[in-house]
C-alpha cells in the first residue's frame, strides 16, 4: 500500500522489490570486495572509471561503517516495505517507512555521487549501478504515492456526490 492505503498497479511492486533485491545484489558483492583484496573488484580501470580508488577511499566508510555495508542494509529495509503484502497494507506507517527510505537512498546517492566527482575524482561503475537502482526504486515508489494520493481524492469526491 501506500500512504493513502490504496491499491497500485500490480506491476509497480513487483518492480520495486526486483529493484531492491537487485541493489542488495551489487551492495553485497561491493561489501565483499570491501573486506577482501582488491582483485575481487572486477572493474575496468583507468582514467576517470577506477572501482579500487572509490571504494578504497576515506569516503568509502561513513562514521566508521563502510558505505557498502549501508547498502546492503538499506536494500533489505527496502526490500522488506517493498514486497507486494505491504504495498497492499492497509497500514499507512509501511507507506510512509518506504516513502522515507526512498528520501534517504536519494539524499544519500547525492553526497556518494559528489564525494566521487568532487572528493574523489574518480567514478565506480558498481557504485554507479546501486545509485541508478536507489533512484529508480524512489521513483517508483513515488509514483505509487502519486497514484494513491490521486485515488484518494477521486474517491472523495465520489462520496461528495
Amino acid at each position: 500500500m501506500t500512504p493513502a492505503g490504496r491499491s497500485v498497479r500490480p506491476w509497480l511492486p513487483v518492480s520495486a522489490l526486483l529493484l531492491a533485491v537487485a541493489g542488495l545484489v551489487v551492495s553485497a558483492y561491493l561489501t565483499i570486495a570491501h573486506f577482501s583484496s582488491p582483485e575481487f573488484l572486477i572493474c575496468a580501470e583507468g582514467g576517470v572509471v577506477d572501482c579500487h580508488s572509490v571504494t578504497t577511499s576515506p569516503e568509502s566508510e561513513f562514521f566508521g561503517i563502510p558505505v557498502a555495508v549501508l547498502g546492503v542494509l538499506y536494500f533489505v529495509f527496502m526490500a522488506a516495505v517493498d514486497v507486494p503484502a505491504a504495498w497492499r497494507s492497509t497500514n499507512p506507517v509501511l507507506g510512509w517507512l518506504r516513502l522515507g527510505g526512498a528520501a534517504v537512498g536519494v539524499l544519500f546517492v547525492v553526497y556518494l555521487v559528489a564525494a566521487e566527482l568532487v572528493l574523489i575524482g574518480k567514478i565506480c561503475l558498481w557504485c554507479t549501478v546501486v545509485h541508478v537502482v536507489t533512484l529508480a526504486l524512489a521513483g517508483l515508489i513515488l509514483a505509487g504515492a502519486l497514484a494513491a494520493t490521486g485515488g484518494q481524492q477521486r474517491d472523495q469526491l465520489d462520496a461528495q456526490d
